[in-house]
């Protein structure tokens, strides 16, 4: 992501701790996924996901993020799609720029997550303009929620937080602020005010991802969202750039980190773009440094194939278009406030971790 309030504030915190319409989308065919031996391609697609470390693209086990297509498309006895529900959730979304926040890709992660893993919990670390929340709520009514963050109001200008109205959120924001390692895990578990295995964890504060994984894997937690999964050397501050999962599974210099990980996982995917890198030709804004968007030139090498293909099929074409005008976003993506939408990416990944607490946890 660009920022976020974490990075404004993350002196302040101890380092040592890391603390719609109807879519007549029956006859489109998912991005073919073909499965070997280790490793998965998909037709008209350069990347290949191998199940193993030290590679680019990693993946492993079943996520439903490997099936993100058909959960978003397939239709419903009434003729209605999961696209069709995100696509009105989104249009009401409390802040329709959200200069520092998720867009398109990753609300729809996030969201997609929500509704497959049915959490109790969602822990979100990371609420700046509470427009992630806002997702979450929309997901499930009936899911409790700690929305973390150590700023009291929301950085760029976004004016007020949206604060859920329900009971069932718990705000540690502002003064109340509590870090994620720093909430009573082990007295929430003891007591039964939390279930570690319906709890989902949601990552999304450019602190030191795979510290905060591991430290929360040590109560139980079983699913965590990962937002800013930067590639190998970006990231929008330090922490970013030396511990995302797919960073600790390519780097050479976190082989220990990546390997111990890759063994502590049942299933790791990255969730797909909703269409290629190729759908901006049109603009020529420069490659942000920090990295966190897809540029028309990228190779594709380390990213899954997208869910849509309009560069290669019509009706995909259509359905893309149609998404877009929905939405009030220029499909040629030729201005900045429409390439963000669709090209904001960022590799967002969720990891099944092992069912109990792993007997080795990690060490540095």
């Amino acid at each position: 992501m660009e920022s976020h309030p974490f990075l404004t504030a993350v002196s302040k915190i101890d380092q040592g701790t890391q603390t719609g319409a109807q879519y007549v989308s029956s006859s489109l065919a998912p991005p073919s996924l073909v499965a070997g031996p280790k490793r998965k391609t998909w037709d008209n697609w350069p990347a290949i996901a191998y199940e193993k470390v030290g590679v680019p693209l990693v993946t492993k086990g079943k996520s439903f993020y490997h099936n993100a297509h058909d959960l978003y498309f397939q239709k419903d006895a009434n003729g209605k799609t999961l696209m069709d529900e995100f696509l009105e959730v989104y249009k009401n979304r409390p802040d329709p720029v959200n200069m520092c926040g998720i867009r398109i890709n990753h609300a729809m992660a996030l969201f997609l997550a929500v509704k497959q893993i049915q959490p109790t919990l969602v822990v979100e670390s990371g609420v700046n303009a509470g427009v992630s929340t806002y997702f979450i709520r929309a997901a499930s009514p009936i899911t409790k929620i700690f929305a973390i963050d150590p700023l009291e109001v929301p950085i760029c200008n976004q004016g007020d937080r949206w604060i859920d109205s329900s009971r069932l959120t718990t705000n540690y924001t502002g003064k109340k602020f509590v870090d994620l390692m720093d909430l009573d895990w082990k007295g929430m578990v003891a007591k039964g005010e939390i279930d570690p295995d319906s709890t989902l964890v949601f990552i999304d504060d450019h602190l030191h991802a795979f510290k905060r994984i591991a430290g929360v894997m040590k109560f139980g937690v079983r699913h965590i969202v990962v937002e800013d999964n930067y590639k190998y050397g970006e990231g929008a501050t330090m922490d970013d750039k030396r511990s995302t999962p797919k960073q600790m599974f390519l780097g050479k210099e976190w082989k220990k980190e990546g390997d111990w990980l890759f063994n502590n996982i049942v299933a790791y995917a990255e969730f797909p773009p909703i269409v290629p890198p190729i759908m901006a030709q049109a603009n020529t804004d420069e490659r942000k440094r920090a990295g966190g968007f897809m540029v028309a030139v990228d190779d594709n090498t380390d990213i899954v194939s997208p869910m849509l293909r309009p560069d290669l099929r019509e009706e995909d074409m259509k359905l893309y278009k149609h998404i877009a005008a929905t939405l009030g976003i220029d499909p040629s993506l030729k201005d900045k406030m429409s390439y963000m939408q669709f090209m904001n990416y960022n590799q967002i990944c969720h990891l099944e971790l092992l069912p109990m607490p792993p007997t080795l946890l990690y060490e540095k």
